[in-house]
């Protein structure tokens, strides 16, 4: 397991398309944000999505929650610091906070995915992770 704690950050910047007509950052651009940063995460701990699912896994969303603290408008930075854990062997939670440039928090979530494989025509949970997966997973890990 790792010694130390693991934060895997992404700069965004508010643009347009992700505000409302007041030019505050949008409640959904938030979830586009995070998966986003969800993504970046994994392919730098050598985990290809697109890979992962042309091999038949996803890694679906089962849980949600984010907590709005302060608002971002148009052309503000956004800074997703992100801390991942697997839990129960095949659970992966994912806690980010949206910061400001000052060190603010704009916002808290905590996701929960889980590993699944198509099959056939149905969608299987995946109860043990390929070990290769799984070595790469831990690399993600905060204690």
């Amino acid at each position: 397991m790792n010694s130390k704690k693991k934060k895997w950050e992404l700069t965004k910047k508010v643009l347009p398309q992700h505000t409302d007509h007041a030019g505050v950052m949008w409640h959904g651009s938030y979830l586009d944000f995070l998966e986003e940063g969800r993504i970046y995460a994994l392919e730098n701990v050598g985990i290809s999505y697109s890979e992962l699912s042309r091999k038949g896994f996803e890694i679906p969303v089962i849980s949600l929650q984010i907590k709005y603290k302060k608002s971002f408008v148009h052309g503000e930075k956004v800074i997703l610091n992100s801390r991942f854990k697997l839990e129960n062997k095949i659970r992966l939670t994912c806690k980010t906070l949206f910061l400001k440039s000052n060190g603010e928090i704009g916002a808290e979530a905590l996701i929960g995915t889980v590993f699944v494989k198509k099959i056939n025509d149905s969608i299987k949970l995946v109860r043990e992770i390929p070990v290769q997966i799984k070595n790469k997973l831990l690399l993600l890990e905060y204690e």
